[in-house]
């Protein structure tokens, strides 16, 4: 089609407008495409892909969100045309009705949770539009309920700052959150809702025991209702209380989760009771909802987008949810107990690992560090930073009872390296926040400032060994404020570098110089650094001794109780340095018996993936990047005196297996995670106890490497 602007003269007249000049294209453009093989895209300079993903063209009901009400014949209604037509109810709800509007509304609100938005979800529910226009009590008092917890919800949220586009969509689209009723309002009246429904189940309860059995199926609606009230009461108030200065509403909190837990069986015992959508065709623009509800009502508040159809949630998946977002705020709030950065550490990243949803990670991290920035709201980070250390590696110049401690020059100094680590601590934190798929990024980014605390530690170390050469020249200082950084930068490494299995990121062929950087490596880095930070705590301690026997029989409870927790993590540093051994020497069987397929590299090579791979390490100094070159000669079988068969590859992974299966059972009450790698060791073990023995040996089929028992440690099965 062309389409050009010209000027006709008509007498005096002067006429402009658009001509059109229709042509038949047809035939050029499949010539055209004939030339294109499969999946190949034509590539202009001046319209490439970005442009045509983000073209939109307005007013098409194909690409126009806001089309889509013109597409259905019914008539869309708001809030006051729907009262006013009598489609719905404002007073006198039934209990089937309340008990259908408040489930559907719950699942409509996890719906947004999960990555939607509100005008799509929560404020299809038009009760929720404008609560004062609503004379029904227990309905007028739900929605104003609802919206003060969706506001709050949206605060917590947006205050920790730990989630992504897809994860949360915080735009309200001009809706009001109720803000002229104060939080003890609502919850008053949310209380005085559930007495009056209170007294009228009892009241209905002894007309059925005088024998009346019509009022029975009144009373279990009117106990469902009851209970939903109840539970929607609980959920404000547990909101409001993690909302409190100083961590002051945690234990109130935890009464009130337990209290919902129990409401959640109620609940899915008369899910069925409430009213449900009229049986009717489902379509792609619209679909059956009961009163008060209408998936059209905010079309046209959304941005001229592609129609983006949400489907809320079922009612049952919706409390299901609700019951995992209650266990995990449960177990969140353990980090209370923690005393210093370490077992904060340790709780962020189990807790990361359940890849829960956005709310319980905001509430985590804000539980840890409020708006106050202040840690649980009272300890200022860098006094608990310095615990950290103390707990660590006990520096000199953070003990009392040593001549480094009273040094005013000494002090400057550690406290400026203090406050400049209180921020990539923090965003070490801050990462295991995020959703798992952002966290690889992020690992990658936080490195450039974990190697500049580094160099500043190891400046402070260095400054500091000198000062203690002039006071006491027999007594070595120690890198103790470098060996705490490098504890945290080998996190930050092995967080990355795991990340990749857990995403699916790696190619079978890529797993050996993968597992071989784990096990030779990083996990090896690591275990010298606890060990090294074991013998500054340790070398203390015997000086202090030395020079003060004051408080001997406590420090060796508290010596006695720091032992065992190391011990612990050295036992599980060296059993996954064993499991990542096991499976770098048994891939490199499997590649010598030809059973690991590799592929041609004609656009590439191994190089550039290896540097691909781990490019992020390349500005780390300690532990230094180790090059490809190196790689290979440090791998070479030739460097053998005598160079190992596959057999033997096979021999020594049973080994490795064999060795991380003990480590693991020697821990005392072992988790569940470990037990399953347990099971995992059990299994290659013997896989690989067959493959050394000949198993299989004429077979060129590829292994499998099942991660669906564990996300980083998979079955080898062959």
């Amino acid at each position: 089609m062309l389409e050009e602007y010209e000027s006709m003269e008509d007498g005096e007249k002067k006429v402009e407008g658009p001509v059109y000049n229709w042509r038949c294209v047809t035939e050029e453009f499949m010539t055209a495409c004939s030339k294109l093989d499969l999946g190949e895209l034509l590539h202009d300079s001046s319209f490439g892909l970005f442009e045509a993903m983000s073209a939109i063209e307005m007013m098409d009901v194909k690409m126009d969100a806001g089309m889509m009400c013109n597409q259905i014949k019914r008539k869309v209604l708001t809030l006051p045309q729907a009262i006013e037509t009598q489609t719905l109810k404002t007073q006198d709800l039934t209990y089937a009705e309340l008990t259908g509007i408040m489930d559907a509304s719950l699942a409509c609100m996890v719906t947004w949770l999960e990555g939607h938005s509100l005008a799509q979800t929560v404020f299809t529910n038009l009760y929720l539009h404008d609560p004062s226009l609503i004379e029904d009590r227990t309905m007028r008092a739900f929605s104003v309920c609802m919206l003060k917890i969706v506001d709050l919800i949206r605060d917590r949220i947006n205050r920790s700052g730990v989630y992504e586009e897809e994860d949360f969509q915080p735009l309200t689209y001009g809706f009001k959150m109720a803000g002229d009723v104060t939080d003890v309002k609502a919850v008053t009246a949310m209380k005085e809702v559930e007495d009056e429904l209170s007294r009228a189940a009892r009241h209905l309860k002894g007309l059925i025991q005088e024998g009346s059995s019509e009022e029975t199926s009144e009373y279990h609606l009117c106990v469902a209702v009851c209970s939903r009230v109840k539970f929607f009461k609980f959920l404000l108030s547990m909101l409001l209380a993690f909302s409190k200065d100083k961590c002051e509403g945690v234990p109130q909190a935890k009464k009130l989760i337990n209290q919902m837990l129990e409401l959640i069986k109620t609940i899915k015992e008369t899910v069925s009771l409430g009213i449900h959508p009229e049986d009717r065709e489902v379509t792609k623009n619209d679909y059956p909802t009961i009163m008060g509800f209408d998936p059209l009502i905010n079309q046209r508040l959304l941005p001229p987008t592609f129609p983006r159809y949400t489907v809320i949630h079922d009612r049952g998946e919706a409390l299901d949810y609700i019951h995992t977002l209650l266990e995990r705020l449960l177990s969140s709030t353990a980090m209370l107990d923690a005393t210093n950065i370490q077992e904060v550490f340790d709780v962020f990243r189990e807790f990361s690992k359940l890849s829960p949803c956005v709310l319980s990670r905001s509430i985590l991290q804000l539980t840890f560090l409020p708006p106050s920035r202040r840690v649980f709201g009272v300890h200022p980070l860098t006094d608990f930073l310095k615990d950290s250390l103390r707990a660590f590696v006990m520096p000199p110049a953070l003990s009392p009872k040593t001549a480094l401690y009273n040094n005013a020059e000494v002090k400057q100094y550690v406290d400026a390296l203090v406050t400049r680590a209180v921020r990539p601590v923090c965003t070490v934190l801050q990462v295991l926040g995020h959703n798992r798929a952002r966290q690889r990024d992020k690992w990658a980014h936080l490195l450039d400032e974990m190697v500049s605390l580094q160099d500043e530690a190891d400046k402070v170390d260095g400054y500091l060994h000198q000062i203690q050469m002039k006071m006491d020249p027999n007594r070595q200082y120690g890198s103790s404020f470098g060996t705490w950084v490098l504890y945290y930068t080998l996190q930050v490494m092995l967080a990355y570098t795991l990340s990749g299995f857990e995403l699916e990121l790696y190619a079978p062929y890529e797993y050996h110089y993968v597992y071989w950087y784990l096990y030779e490596l990083l996990y090896s880095w690591l275990y010298s650094t606890i060990q090294r930070a074991e013998t500054f705590v340790i070398d203390h301690e015997a000086f202090i001794e030395s020079v003060s026997v004051k408080g001997r029989g406590s420090k060796k409870g508290k010596k006695k109780k720091r032992s065992k927790a190391v011990q612990r993590e050295l036992i599980i540093c060296q059993a996954q340095q064993n499991m990542f051994g096991g499976y770098y020497k048994a891939v490199v069987g499997l590649k010598l018996c030809k059973k690991l397929k590799q592929p041609s590299f004609e656009y590439d090579r191994e190089e550039v993936r290896y540097s691909h791979r781990l490019a992020p390490f390349a500005c780390v100094s300690t532990p230094p990047m180790v090059p490809y070159s190196q790689y290979k000669e440090m791998t070479s079988l030739f460097r053998y005196a005598s160079m190992p068969t596959a057999s033997d590859l096979f021999s020594a992974s049973c080994k490795y297996f064999h060795q991380a299966k003990t480590l693991y059972e020697s821990l005392q009450n072992p988790s569940e995670e470990t037990q399953t790698v347990i099971r995992v060791a059990k299994t290659n073990f013997v896989t690989l106890k067959l493959l050394s023995g000949g198993h299989k040996q004429d077979s060129e089929d590829p292994p499998e490497f099942d991660f669906s028992l564990h996300k980083l440690y998979p079955v080898i099965k062959v």
